[in-house]
């Protein structure tokens, strides 16, 4: 098996904010290990056209947007199947910001031609639902923040679909999602962080209906989101997903908040796009600098006696 022993990966926050914590997990799970057909390359930073020292390993000046690669497979019932490893970007591999890119490859969505405008709140509402997480720099798990935060982390997602169901894996922020189809809401559901969720569909496009999410989670997403903001017990939201093509699949979210949100919050359209690589396999990506409230409350007391010195 070629893999490395050992490895260090940067988490790196949705709003571009390196984040102190390291997560253990194989390169080779995110795609970083596979070299792209051509290798090599060299990337010319800047107005000064000046070489790096060292040539760029990967060939990453030769990713480009896949082609759609034909029509969407379907399941046996006839609708679209969902099934795939999907990377928020569309190259159908890992790659990060850092990385000499073809931005259209990299980006989610184009802001200018897709804009995601800034949660519009109502009086008073920013300041009492923006705030600080309680749970320290590792992403907490959930809807719809597991889904948003790509744009930023990178992280691929795994789905499972069949006529009855749908599985919904992510890599990182660890998290596991089962939609089930025909049924309905729960007339008094408990609040969990991934929400209670129904599913129907719309032509191609399977729309997922999710209410009584925990008010610990917060969202992320849009224009002035910053860190994201937290919600009330009310709001409830939208997620459209549609495999437009074999390689290509979109997922948008609405949020509404009749409580916060002065009017519901959309995203882009966001693109994602199926594994290039054959061996492109699962990987296991933990955050623990917050599993132990103790141990947090000591690296902060730490941090606070270094800012003092």
């Amino acid at each position: 098996m070629n893999r490395m022993k050992s490895w260090l990966l940067f988490c790196v926050g949705s709003a571009g904010v390196l984040l102190a914590a390291l997560c253990l997990v194989p390169a080779s799970a995110f795609g970083q290990a596979a070299p792209v057909p051509g290798g090599g390359g060299s990337y010319v930073p800047g107005p000064e056209k000046a070489k790096p020292p060292v040539p760029i390993v990967g060939g990453f000046d030769k990713v480009h947007p896949l082609p759609p690669g034909g029509p969407a497979p379907r399941m046996s019932d006839g609708h679209v199947d969902l099934t795939g490893r999907w990377y928020p970007n569309a190259a159908g591999r890992m790659l990060q910001f850092a990385y000499p890119l073809d931005l259209s490859a990299l980006r989610q969505f184009d802001p200018k031609a897709t804009p995601e405008g800034p949660p519009v709140f109502k009086p008073g509402m920013e300041a009492k639902y923006k705030r600080p997480v309680p749970y320290g720099h590792c992403d907490q798990a959930g809807t719809p923040s597991t889904v948003l935060e790509q744009d930023g982390q990178h992280a691929p997602m795994e789905l499972i679909a069949t006529p009855q169901r749908l599985a919904m894996l992510f890599e990182y922020p660890l998290d596991v999602r089962m939609v089930y189809f025909n049924r309905q809401h729960d007339k008094d559901p408990d609040p969990t962080f991934n929400g209670d969720t129904t599913a129907r569909w719309e032509g191609d496009t399977l729309v997922l209906d999710v209410i009584a999410i925990d008010d610990r989670m917060r969202n992320f997403g849009g224009e002035g989101g910053g860190g994201g903001w937290f919600h009330s017990d009310q709001q409830r939201i939208t997620e459209r997903i549609t495999r437009t093509s074999k390689n290509y699949l979109t997922y948008q979210i609405t949020i509404d908040d009749p409580v916060v949100l002065a009017k519901p919050w959309k995203s882009a359209a966001r693109t994602w796009t199926t594994a290039q690589d054959p061996h492109d396999e699962w990987g296991e990506v933990f955050c623990t600098l917050n599993q132990e409230p103790e141990e947090y409350s000591k690296i902060k007391a730490h941090e606070a006696q270094q800012k003092g010195k």
